[in-house]
């Protein structure tokens, strides 16, 4: 399955959640025995003085008589039932039809759009769209190009909730509603598609991992080594270092502080060059760069039976580029590999691949501009990326491997590009909201599962 959204203008909140039970295609219908000529709707209510009143989402028609029939229809266009037998109701006159569901809302994804109903009806209709009464043409009448119109705007993409009223008192029946992005024509009106309803909304996935996301994956693993520890704290520019460890339990990380806590190794400076690489089981490298057109490269794991490493990296500054890779766990361990980026700053390059057996876990949070970032999940195990970015980011996430996928992303600001992959073949979700406020365009987002 492949999902392209276009993001353009206003405010988008877009939650995209797959594995949903919603039943597609498909509106549940009742029909009721009427026994009112041209009978009053209860709220909002129809007379020949006062009109409509424009108040009730869940209105009925004054004078329903008993259940008739129920069942699904897939889509509100298209009925026209002469002098036959309106849906299964066992009646072609005296008859109301009540439809409810979900419509999801046409035109670009997180665009404000609005919508041209025309409809076609004989005798009665109405219809409420998230509340509002779109349509309101209640009365005794022959269907005509259009019997009543009505206008809606809302966000493509997103799912509200539909009811539609329509009632035969004698002679023809018709239901028969079209739509357009652009105006009332005939030409330009066309039958609603069964692509656009729902008898249940989508399902709400979380894309899991959380309860303060598991205490930041249990505070790093508790940071605790038995083996080697490295400790920099370097000031300047234009350095150089390379740091090699062997074994388990190593670190890399910041000076001691005074309770003796670990910190983030400090290195501040412009166009430092940092080589960091550990193999073995459960490693950690903490590291806060701050500056420019530094370049740091990240290796853990590397052998057979590698397990558990971690690497946490914060950047304040422009035109960096981090190439952090972690490999072989070989399902010895339950912990997998773990890495968390963010970064402040604008045209960063982050590179992050974490691949072979166990699970995997990567969170980048991004604030500025222009940065571009690749995450690559790879091999067997679980898959979980939370990614936060502001504008002007591009993102590219590829998942692969036989365990569950789960992405969650957000998005704010405008101009941000998002390509996320999910290769597997077990499960497979993700979340993603966005936003955008921009005139000139919100960026492009692709989602492809296989």
């Amino acid at each position: 399955m492949r999902y392209v959204y276009n993001r353009v203008s206003r405010l988008l909140l877009l939650i995209m959640l797959l594995g949903s039970n919603a039943m597609a295609g498909s509106l549940d219908y009742t029909t009721y025995y009427v026994s009112t000529y041209a009978p009053s709707l209860e709220n909002p209510y129809y007379d020949n003085v006062t009109g409509y009143n424009s108040d009730g989402s869940n209105s009925s028609p004054n004078g329903l008589g008993s259940v008739l029939s129920t069942g699904t229809i897939s889509t509100i266009s298209g009925f026209d039932w002469g002098s036959g037998q309106v849906l299964d109701s066992g009646r072609s006159d005296q008859v109301a039809v009540k439809v409810t569901g979900y419509i999801t809302w046409p035109g670009t994804s997180g665009q404000q759009t609005t919508v041209y109903f025309g409809i076609r009806a004989d005798d009665g209709f109405v219809m409420n769209i998230d509340g509002v009464n779109v349509v309101q043409d209640w009365q005794q009448q022959g269907p005509g190009y259009w019997n009543s119109t009505g206008s809606l705007t809302r966000t493509g993409g997103q799912q509200y909730a539909i009811t539609v009223w329509m009632y035969e008192w004698g002679g023809g029946a018709v239901l028969d509603a079209h739509y357009s992005l652009t105006d009332y024509s005939t030409t330009n009106q066309v039958d609603l598609p069964t692509s656009m309803f729902s008898t249940t909304p989508v399902t709400s996935y979380s894309s899991s991992i959380s309860a303060s996301q598991q205490t930041s994956v249990n505070t790093s693993r508790s940071v605790t080594h038995s083996g080697n520890g490295i400790y920099i704290d370097q000031v300047g520019d234009t350095n150089t270092l390379s740091v090699t460890q062997q074994g388990d339990d190593n670190l890399i990380a910041g000076k001691l502080s005074t309770t003796n806590s670990i910190v983030k190794a400090d290195i501040e400076g412009n166009n430092n060059i940092t080589t960091l690489s550990q193999t073995g089981n459960n490693n950690a490298i903490l590291f806060d760069i701050t500056g420019d057109y530094n370049t740091t490269t990240v290796d853990q794991g590397g052998a057979s039976g590698a397990d558990d490493n971690r690497a946490e990296f914060l950047i304040g500054g422009d035109y960096n580029t981090v190439d952090i890779t972690q490999t072989h766990n070989n399902g010895i361990g339950n912990n997998g590999h773990y890495i968390a980026v963010g970064i402040d700053g604008d045209s960063n390059n982050v590179l992050t691949s974490q691949a072979d057996d166990g699970d995997k876990i990567g969170f980048i949070a991004i604030t500025g501009d222009d940065n571009d970032i690749d995450l690559y999940q790879k091999g067997t195990g679980s898959h979980y990326v939370e990614i936060e970015v502001g504008s002007d980011q591009t993102v590219d996430v590829f998942q692969d491997g036989t365990g569950n996928h789960n992405a969650s992303i957000s998005m704010t600001g405008y101009s941000a590009t998002l390509d996320l992959n999910q290769d597997s073949s077990t499960n497979q979700t993700y979340s993603l909201s966005q936003n955008c406020v921009n005139t000139s365009g919100c960026g492009t987002t692709t989602v492809t599962q296989n």
